[in-house]
Parts: C-alpha cells; sequence; structure tokens
C-alpha cells in the first residue's frame, strides 16, 4: 500500500464555493493522472488502484486575525519561546509556493517556539478567541503552526481559557495567562 499526498492546485481561492469546487474537481484529476503514471512507468504498479480520495481538498490557508500578538517568521527561526505561551511549535515552515517548489526552514534555537495566547485573541473584537490555522501569525510563520498538533494545542488553550472566562463572567482577553498555562501543563501540556 502506498499513501501519497502528491497533488498541488495553485492560486484556488478557498473563500470562493465556485473556486474551492474547481479545485476539487482538479485535484482527482491529477490522483487520476498520477495513477496512469504509475501504472504505464513504474514497475509493479500495473495493476495499481486508487482506493480512497480525501475527503475534501486540503487548504493550507486562508484567513487569519490580526491578534494582539502575532507570531512571526523571525519568532520561528530563533525558536522564541514567550512567558505567555500556551503551545510549542516545532515543525519547520514549510511554505508551499504557486509554483512546485517548497520552501523549508527549520525551527532555530532549541527546535521548539512558543505560541502566545495573544496570538488567539483579535485585536479589536473582545469576547472572541480563535485555535489553529486561523491564528495571529505572519505567512511564513504560519506555514510552520497551522499543522494539526498545534491547532490541537492551540484549541485545548481556547477551551480552557472559554472556561475560565465564563467562570468569572469576563472575557478571554481578562484570562490570567498564568493560570492558563499552569491548567495547561496540569493537563500534560508541554510548555
Amino acid at each position: 500500500m502506498l499513501q501519497a499526498n502528491i497533488v498541488r492546485i495553485a492560486g484556488a481561492d478557498a473563500t470562493d464555493p465556485a473556486a474551492l469546487t474547481a479545485a476539487e474537481i482538479e485535484g482527482r484529476r491529477q490522483a487520476y493522472e498520477y495513477l496512469r503514471f504509475f501504472r504505464d512507468r513504474l514497475p509493479g504498479c500495473e495493476s495499481a488502484f486508487i482506493a480512497s480520495l480525501g475527503h475534501q481538498i486540503g487548504i493550507r490557508e486562508t484567513r487569519r486575525i490580526v491578534g494582539r500578538a502575532i507570531v512571526t517568521e523571525a519568532d520561528v527561526l530563533a525558536g522564541r519561546r514567550t512567558p505567555d505561551g500556551i503551545a510549542l511549535c516545532g515543525a519547520p515552515i514549510e511554505d508551499h509556493h504557486a509554483g512546485a517548489d517548497t520552501r523549508w526552514s527549520p525551527v532555530g534555537g532549541e527546535g521548539v517556539y512558543s505560541i502566545p495566547y495573544a496570538a488567539l485573541l483579535p485585536h479589536d473584537v473582545d469576547g472572541l478567541i480563535v485555535a489553529g490555522r486561523c491564528l495571529s501569525a505572519e505567512h511564513a510563520a504560519q506555514a510552520s503552526a497551522r499543522n494539526s498538533a498545534q491547532a490541537f494545542a492551540t484549541g485545548e488553550a481556547a477551551g480552557y481559557a472559554v472556561a475560565a472566562a465564563a467562570a468569572r463572567g469576563g472575557s478571554p482577553a481578562g484570562v490570567d495567562v498564568a493560570a492558563l498555562r499552569a491548567r495547561i501543563v496540569d493537563a500534560g501540556g508541554l510548555l
């Protein structure tokens, strides 16, 4: 069995339903073209078949908030840890360009950097918190922080923060970050 993530759709606007549909169709077309290539050109793959395709096309980036903090490329490259970090990320910058290339840049320092709590808080909206790939980050930093592990970690932190805010009748912006960090560590999180 071979599992491969090999199709690439450049320039699709994933916020536009028609463009997203076209990208879904193009991705499947590419998958079947790869199958044809495997059957025709790779010895041993003459009877290869597609067992399954993803339920939907993978989207690396659409909208992000502008937060009270912004994770920068410099933060990633330096492996910067912050006192208000609510998650760690060790994923390299994996910046897929519209053409065929991908820029890989490793995390500096000790190989991890912090995602600060303030990167989950929009700078101009009170009472809202975000998690996952829409957090406040520069494009290159988001190309590191968008992975599932970080989405899980920021989601967990956001959930704890909302619970803490609700318990005291306040907003996520007023949460005691030290207490939030302690809650994350108590639950087994690494900070």
